[in-house]
Parts: C-alpha cells; structure tokens; sequence
C-alpha cells in the first residue's frame, strides 16, 4: 500500500516542519509520496526544507511565492491530493507541519482502511477537550501545581514547546484516494477554493457526510 502525504508550511522550519518530516521518515516505512508546499516561507533556515526533500526520491518540495494568489491552503492541498493520485498512492493524508508521528501511526492507517472513511481532523485548537480535567483540578488546587493544555495551533501557543498527546499536535486527516475522488468539490477541485485558509476541511466533510 502506497500512502501520499501532503504538507503545507509557512516559516518554523526548525520548530515544526523539520521535525515533522523527519518522523515521517522514522515512522513510515511503506512505501510513501511526501509532498511539500512551501507556502511563502522566509525563515533563514528555509533551505534545509528543500535540502531534506531533494536528498530523498519519495519527498517533493514546492515553493509557492504567492500563497493567495495559488488558493492558500485549500490551494496547495487539491494540488497536493492530484500529485498523490498521480503517484499511485492509495490513502492520501493532509496535515500540517505541527505534527509529529510515531508508532501508533500504523493504529491510525489500519482504522481508515477498515472503514474506508476519513478520521480527523483533530483539531488545531483542542482547548480543555483534551485535558484530564479531573488531574488538572488535582494539581491546581490540591497541590498548587500547574498542568499545561495540550498544544493547540494559535498565535500565542506556536511560540511554546509543544506537549505530546498521542501522535497528533496539530491538525491531520486521511482518507481513501477513491473517497477523495468520490466527493469531488467540482471537476477541478477536492475542496472548495472558496475557503482558501479557514473551513476548508469542515466543508469538506459535511459533502461527505451529507450534512
């Protein structure tokens, strides 16, 4: 089984999107197409993205220098999921550079090709729903101790390090090439390029889900 991958940055090369692609390196061993949308990166350390991509055949890095003008994010992943079909892969994931694999990897492939559906996202911004609220309360008011949130992708949280939580730290989801195919948004395009940044991935499923 072929599995694509498509990932879309903007700049924290060496805080998110390094370690994100070297975990796809460790965890993926079957055999995988990496697509890699540098969506207007000006980070100083940009060009060990395109270093790590072009050392290795299954990784493609693309520079994109107008983000808006290719559809943002929405644009970069309906080019992403054609460059994935193309390459005869037969799941296609799309995340962001806020994600670190590891070995449950394998728990969440097999769950998606059981069910032939999408699992995900999980979301940017989990906020207490991610949180042992109960140990939360614990140390806070019996111990006078302080647990972090889990990570959550905003302005103010991309700046900490963050907490691992199961293998996901930002935003993933996956789906059978066929289901994208299936669910269209036009002849042209998987998701609606009216949501170029935001809701692009809640369209998406309520299309799928006929909600």
């Amino acid at each position: 089984m072929k599995i694509g991958i498509v990932l879309a940055y903007h700049n924290f090369v060496n805080k998110f999107i390094l370690p994100c692609l070297n975990s796809i390196v460790d965890h993926i061993k079957c055999e995988k197409f990496v697509c890699v949308f540098d969506n207007e990166s000006s980070h100083k350390d940009n060009f060990k993205v395109a270093d790590f991509c072009n050392a290795r055949n299954d990784f493609r890095y693309i520079r994109v220098d107008d983000q808006n003008k290719n559809g943002g994010l929405t644009g970069a992943w309906n080019k992403g999921v054609d460059l994935c079909i193309q390459n005869d892969c037969e799941i296609i994931f799309i995340m962001n550079d806020d994600i670190l694999i590891n070995e449950t990897w394998e728990h969440f492939v097999s769950s998606l090709i059981a069910d032939d559906v999408i699992y995900g996202p999980i979301t940017n911004n989990p906020g207490h729903a991610w949180v042992n609220k109960s140990r939360r309360w614990t140390f806070n008011h019996l111990f006078h101790q302080s647990e972090k949130k889990q990570y959550s992708h905003n302005g103010r949280s991309r700046n900490e390090n963050p907490i691992k939580v199961g293998f996901v730290n930002g935003f993933c989801f996956g789906c059978t090439t066929k289901t994208f195919i299936n669910n269209r948004y036009d002849d042209k395009h998987y998701f609606n390029p009216a949501f170029p940044f935001e809701g692009n991935e809640t369209e998406f499923q309520i299309r799928l889900f006929n909600l």
